[in-house]
Order: structure tokens, then sequence, then C-alpha cells
């Protein structure tokens, strides 16, 4: 009986020997959140290819979408200063038209967005023609990623027209290139903020901006 009653309070003693201390688990010192090269318009990205491309203005890093990472930066300046030249002649076409107009043009009217309604699908067409041409024949025919910078000479955006030479002066060069860069995404910018205005109110630029800063 005592034998039964000693191999039965030893039996929990059993299981329930001292377990052997365990290791805790290390954090690793080198972890960092630190990114190695980044992107100096967005410093928790990684760097995108532009920022080391030496092309003025692409120095600060902004491209989000790493879109030169993949695509020619060259080609993407170009279509930059393009579309920046375009809408610097469109937000001053904007603005005047709403005040001046051709002499007995029967389709005028203040309002831009009912102004380009009004001119007839032929007309449109011949612009649509207008542009495609002047941009092929802009380079010699060379208009896509794979050949517009065949020749590695060639600087995004210079099509070589400058009747007033003020690309002639190296000094001010780089100044006046950076300033039609940065006029250039302005104008983008103002340009989508004005027709936007318009398609809302209904009305020209100037005479909604009554309505849009009248006291509530």
């Amino acid at each position: 009986m005592a034998a039964a009653l000693t191999i039965a309070l030893s039996a929990p003693m059993a299981f329930n020997a001292p377990l052997a201390p365990m290791q805790q688990a290390t954090r690793s010192a080198s972890v960092s959140m630190v990114i190695a090269n980044p992107s100096k318009a967005l410093p928790f990205l990684e760097a995108p290819a532009c920022q080391s491309s030496g092309l003025a203005g692409a120095e600060t890093g902004f491209d989000p979408l790493y879109l030169s990472n993949f695509m020619d930066i060259k080609w993407l300046r170009e279509a930059e200063l393009k579309h920046g030249r375009i809408c610097m002649l469109a937000s001053t076409g904007y603005v005047m038209q709403e005040f001046f107009s051709l002499p007995s043009y029967p389709g005028y009217s203040p309002n831009p967005v009912e102004a380009f309604s009004s001119v007839p699908a032929e007309g449109l067409a011949q612009i649509v023609i207008f542009m495609g041409w002047l941009e092929i024949i802009g380079n010699k025919g060379k208009y896509s990623m794979s050949e517009m910078f065949a020749d590695p000479a060639r600087a995004p955006g210079n099509l070589g027209f400058d009747p007033l030479k003020f690309g002639a002066n190296a000094a001010t060069r780089e100044r006046l290139e950076m300033a039609e860069l940065k006029n250039g995404r302005l104008a983008m910018l103002a340009f989508s903020g004005m027709i936007h205005q318009t398609f809302v109110t209904g009305k020209p630029l100037f005479a909604s901006l009554s309505e849009i800063f009248s006291p509530p």
C-alpha cells in the first residue's frame, strides 16, 4: 500500500519537472527604417531614376510612380516641356478670349467651353491633324521613345525654334530653361483649374469669381 501511494505521488512530479531556461528572442539591432537612397522630394520613398539623370528640375526626385525607372527620362522631359508650352498658350488664351474675339466671328462666346463646342467637327479635325503633323516633322520623323534621342547630343525640348535668340547667351540659358520648365508646370495646373471652374459654375472664368468668393 505504501509503495502504491509513493508511485501515485511521484507520477505528477515527473510531468512537472523543471523546464530548461527559455532563451528570449532578441531583436536585431541592424533593423532600420532608414532608406539608403531616399528621394529628395519624398524622403520616405526610394529615389527614382530621374533624381540622378542630370536634367534640370529632375534632381528633386519627384516621381512617386517611378515612371523614370522604366521609361526614357529624356522622352518624358520632352513630353513635359511640350505639354507645359501648350498650357502656357492655353492659359493665356483662356483669359483673353473672355474679353476679346475675332471680328464678326459667329461662334464667339465668353464661355471657353461653349466657344470650343461651336467649332465644327471639320475644324477640330484640322487642328488635330496639324498637331500630329507638327509632332512628326519636329524631330525629322523621330517621335517614339526608342528613336527620338538616337542622337545623344539632342536636348529634350530643343526643336531649334528660337527666333529671338534667347538661348544664344550661355550664361542665362540654364536659368531660362528652368524658368520655362517651372512656368510650364504651373500653367498645366492653372489651365486644369480654370477649365474645371467653368465646368462647375457654367460661367466664364472671371464672371464666376464673384459667386466663388461671395460670403455664404
